[in-house]
């Protein structure tokens, strides 16, 4: 059996380009992971929004997400402009004295 791969590389400064553009915070987290980018957005209670404005954000953070890796230098980066794009909202609240995590993931696919 062949070990699996896993690499994963943070990029603040991407996360931070994307929350000024899209004038948001906090920040998203932005990962690479094996070459698909992952947008982590947190804290902005979208887990819980309807899902047409959950769409609708996902659609234009993918949109900023693109604009932001296709003017880097970095070529890592620069290749995931055209590729899927992940957007995930997590969010967390108490209820009942219990904290309950909402998680809404959605994959944007790549330009052709």
């Amino acid at each position: 059996m062949s070990p699996h791969l896993l690499e994963v590389f943070t990029f603040r400064s991407v996360g931070d380009a994307i929350a000024r553009a899209l004038r948001i915070d906090p920040s998203p987290e932005c990962r690479i992971v094996n070459g698909r980018t992952v947008l982590t957005f947190r804290r902005l209670g979208a887990a819980r929004w309807p899902e047409a404005q959950q769409m609708e954000f996902a659609l234009r953070a993918a949109a900023v997400a693109r604009a932001v890796l296709a003017d880097d230098q970095r070529r890592q980066l620069k290749r995931g402009a055209t590729r899927a794009i992940v957007i995930a909202f997590k969010d967390a609240a108490v209820v009942g004295g219990c904290e309950v995590t909402a998680r809404w993931e959605c994959t944007v696919p790549g330009q052709r």
